[in-house]
């Protein structure tokens, strides 16, 4: 995972796969011109990219909607497949047309809502991606739900060689089988009422025709 203000880009010229997040979570914010400048440098590394995230507000899934809706027209040109970030309120939100649906949201919110959540999104025929799993805790947790990958940013303070042996570790776990079910993403008593209340997600409210129309 990428992003505007990491200068380093080697393992992506070498063809690793690779994201870019907007980094609208950092202490200095999103921004739009530094965001573009860093896109542009890795137009040439397209073929290799899982997405790239559209601009997003978070903790708002109302404000990152309408950002989406902003954005996403702008970023579509480029080519890359592009990102759209769950963030609390999302459940009563419409599900825009996106390549991949991205679990963002605080951490309580992402408890109650993001199995779901992420499992409406591949229904609707979207990749998705979990943020923020830097514990062999979140890694067991990613198996109640549908993730197709996830990112964090624990070899980042745990140092490569050791953060990759841990994480290894974690994926180990991860395919041991176990009775039991993580607290995290386990329907609390009103769940059910919630999900009835909820905007069900349907791509087709938002056909890709209208949005990235030029």
């Amino acid at each position: 995972m990428t992003g505007p203000r990491m200068g380093n880009t080697s393992s992506i010229r070498q063809g690793r796969r690779w994201a870019s997040d907007c980094d609208a979570l950092s202490k200095h914010g999103y921004d739009h011109e530094s965001y573009v400048r860093h896109l542009g440098r890795l137009q040439a590394h397209q073929a290799t990219c899982a997405f790239v995230v559209v601009p997003d507000v978070p903790g708002d899934g109302a404000a990152t909607l309408s950002a989406y809706l902003h954005y996403a027209p702008l970023m579509a040109s480029d080519g890359f497949p592009l990102a759209y970030c769950l963030q609390d309120g999302a459940e009563h939100l419409e599900l825009p047309p996106c390549d991949v649906a991205f679990l963002g949201g605080t951490d309580a919110w992402r408890a109650a809502q993001g199995a779901w959540l992420l499992q409406e999104a591949h229904a609707a025929g979207c990749r998705t991606h979990v943020g923020r799993v830097n514990s062999a805790r979140r890694m067991r947790h990613l198996t109640f739900c549908h993730a197709d990958s996830c990112d964090g940013t624990y070899v980042g303070y745990r140092g490569v060689e050791r953060g990759l042996r841990e994480i290894g570790q974690w994926l180990s776990q991860v395919h041991t089988p176990s009775c039991s079910v993580p607290l995290i993403f386990r329907p609390r008593g009103d769940q059910q009422a919630r999900c009835s209340r909820a905007v069900p997600l349907h791509r087709s409210v938002f056909p890709p025709e209208r949005l990235f129309s030029s």
